[in-house]
């Protein structure tokens, strides 16, 4: 594949506040063209209150990023997507095909896209979501045209996150480039906004977990207490999660809470060797390894015990603490 480096304009379907930050990481980093154009999707609430926080800090250098709209509606082109699941992005393989595609992250959910990227018998959809009849079949045509662009070197993967070797190995026997980045562009701004009133509490990351019907809500809810039990907690609420988890931790002792829309990789790209982050299997553990380093992060694993049992396993497997880094078990705790 021709790299689209430095050859012109790019136009980037973004769908969430994350796809939106490896648009322009992969645009800062001189791998997608010259000048990148964003195209947000309509109807996403956090994606503008997102786009607004980076326009506020300035974007990189050749950035337009226009009003929320609908995805392309022509072919040709280079297009960088972060979606690979999305059915827009499904529509838009299948009917509009661009003559370059760009793979961005949509979170840890990449792999998922991967394996299903290079193995014929993974498809091209989220595993925990039942997927109707023309759904499926539209994942499949998707799935086809870009194993036929990939055999063809019109396709590659631009992603933060480490991959496994025999993912990678299986990529490039497929002749699917697959480039990194660390987030050099965000970690170059002036930083957020965890100050000086966090600096001796722990920060939980909220998790979508319970809203999805993932996980149970109560020992969920007891390991928070338990936590706030131990010393000062901001709770950090995940921008899905709704009221049967908020209501019965807004008012606990010793937790704050904080319902901030901005992405976490830019809200706490402040955190320093003083404060403690704590989270469930998360993309924003991954990527604010990268981006503060120097934090102390524990990303625990999900007890068996908590899982609906109308949770497939292809899920639990994918929603795992990194294999590369620590990760803890959570002790059993009684509930409150």
């Amino acid at each position: 594949m021709t790299d689209v480096a430095g050859t012109g304009t790019v136009q980037a379907w973004v769908e969430s506040p994350f796809q939106l930050l490896g648009a322009l990481e992969a645009h800062a980093a001189g791998r997608l063209g010259r000048w990148l154009v964003v195209l947000p999707r309509k109807d996403v609430e956090p994606l503008v209150t997102a786009v607004a926080e980076v326009t506020r800090l300035g974007l990189p250098a050749g950035v337009t990023i226009q009003l929320p709209s609908g995805p392309p509606r022509h072919g040709g082109g280079d297009l960088a997507v972060g979606d690979a699941f999305s059915g827009e992005v499904h529509r838009l393989l299948v009917q509009h095909p661009p003559h370059r595609l760009v793979l961005l992250d949509d979170g840890r959910s990449t792999r998922r896209v991967m394996d299903a990227l290079i193995d014929p018998d993974v498809p091209l959809v989220r595993p925990h979501v039942p997927q109707p009849p023309h759904r499926a079949i539209l994942a499949r045509l998707a799935k086809l045209r870009l194993r036929r662009m990939i055999a063809q070197g019109r396709v590659r993967v631009i992603t933060a996150l480490p991959l496994p070797e025999r993912v990678l190995r299986a990529a490039d026997a497929i002749g699917l480039p697959v480039e990194p980045h660390n987030f050099a562009w965000l970690r170059s701004l002036p930083g957020g906004e965890a100050g000086s009133s966090d600096q001796e509490k722990t920060i939980v990351l909220g998790t979508s977990m319970v809203a999805n019907r993932l996980i149970k809500a109560q020992p969920y809810l007891s390991w928070i207490r338990s936590l706030a039990d131990q010393g000062p907690v901001v709770y950090r609420a995940h921008r899905r999660e709704n009221a049967s988890t908020l209501s019965p931790l807004t008012n606990y002792p010793g937790i704050t809470m904080v319902r901030g829309e901005v992405p976490a990789e830019i809200s706490l790209r402040g955190l320093s060797n003083r404060h403690r982050l704590v989270s469930l299997p998360s993309t924003a553990v991954s990527t604010l390894r990268l981006i503060v380093p120097e934090a102390q992060i524990q990303e625990f694993a999900v007890p068996q015990e908590w899982w609906m049992p109308s949770t497939p396993d292809a899920a639990r497997h994918h929603l795992v603490p990194d294999g590369e880094s620590d990760s803890f078990e959570i002790p059993q705790h009684s509930s409150h």
